[in-house]
């Protein structure tokens, strides 16, 4: 099932405080989902935005995140940048886990340009840790990520 309610699986599991609703914890708008969680809600929607422009990507928001990952990491690019696009993507949905859970469980609103900002940070010390690639400044790796994915 593609877009299966979390709060189900959730609530049955006892995971969730008892006075959170069904609707999702950001904008309160719409029953929390998957794909609304990851993709749709406002917050994730910005977050994804940016990170497109940021990487100089063009495409229009999927319906759920199985084509959302093949829509990242397909394609006939350069299998460097697949594999830091898919590192990224990945930051990118833990980030966005992460802010959700602060604000469930801890009372933590942040704002999406800060969560971008987050998973600029992380990806590029992951990008430091994991892959075998010179050093980069954290500057550098902000102003032209594309560059040090190809390294």
């Amino acid at each position: 099932m593609i877009g299966f309610r979390l709060d189900l699986i959730w609530r049955r599991r006892n995971c969730l405080p008892s006075d959170i609703g069904n609707n999702c914890v950001s904008c309160v708008e719409v029953v929390e989902s998957t794909p609304h969680l990851f993709l749709h809600c406002d917050l994730a929607r910005n977050i994804w935005l940016n990170l497109t422009t940021w990487l100089d990507l063009n495409f229009v928001m999927p319906p759920n995140l199985f084509i959302r990952w093949e829509c990242w990491s397909g394609g006939p690019i350069n299998k460097k940048i697949k594999k830091g696009l898919q590192m990224i993507w990945q930051v990118a949905i833990w980030i966005i886990w992460k802010a959700r859970n602060g604000l469930i469980f801890n009372d933590e609103a942040t704002m999406w340009n800060e969560l971008v900002e987050e998973v600029k940070v992380m990806s590029w010390r992951w990008l430091l840790s994991r892959f075998n690639t010179l050093a980069c400044m954290f500057y550098e790796w902000s102003w032209e990520p594309r560059a040090f994915l190809l390294w």
